[in-house]
């Protein structure tokens, strides 16, 4: 298994999961139950979702991109406050909640 998609917001990541259950690709959703429902906070808990066959994450991704990531930036990027690394879907540092800007 392999995690191709985090969010914040479990609507998005189940509409990620839809998509990619309609060009067959099979996914299962983690940290559902613990997710923070979208709000940012010292207790967010960014959902994943995770394809079960590596070999089809790159298209899985390449899916995910087209349609979710249109206003947002992929990339991975280092907090300037306190240097953690965090996920490119993330605004806010997991870790000092300092803003990404």
């Amino acid at each position: 298994m392999k995690k191709i998609y985090s969010h914040e917001n479990l609507t998005m990541v189940h509409s990620a999961l839809n998509l990619l259950q309609l060009e067959g690709i099979e996914c299962v959703i983690k940290n559902e139950h613990y997710g923070s429902g979208g709000h940012v906070g010292l207790e967010a808990v960014p959902i994943e979702l995770w394809v079960k066959d590596d070999a089809s994450a790159p298209a899985a991704i390449t899916h995910i991109e087209k349609n979710f990531s249109a206003n947002e930036t992929r990339t991975e990027w280092t907090c300037k406050s306190c240097g953690e690394i965090n996920e490119g879907s993330f605004d806010i540092c997991w870790k000092c909640q300092h803003s990404r800007g």
